[in-house]
C-alpha cells in the first residue's frame, strides 16, 4: 500500500470537519512547496535561447586540437 492509498483511508475514518482540516494542511503544503509546474516557464525560456542561438550553432565534431599547430601561431 502506497502513501496515497494510506493518507485516503486515515482521511476517511476521520469526522468531516478533519477532513477538512487535512483539505486545508495539503493546500497549505502545495504553496509551501509548489510542484515542478516553474519548471516550464525555465523550459520555455531555454527553448527561447536555444532558437535565438540556432544560427550560431556549427558542427565541430570533426574537429581535432593539435597543440603544436596552435603554438606555433
Amino acid at each position: 500500500m502506497n502513501a496515497v492509498d494510506l493518507i485516503a483511508r486515515e482521511a476517511s475514518e476521520l469526522p468531516e470537519a478533519l477532513q477538512a482540516e487535512v483539505l486545508d494542511f495539503i493546500g497549505y503544503l502545495k504553496t509551501r512547496h509548489p510542484s515542478p509546474a516553474a519548471v516550464t516557464t525555465s523550459d520555455a525560456r531555454l527553448a527561447g535561447l536555444m532558437a535565438f542561438f540556432a544560427p550560431y550553432r556549427k558542427d565541430f565534431g570533426g574537429f581535432v586540437f593539435d597543440r603544436d599547430e596552435a603554438n606555433a601561431r
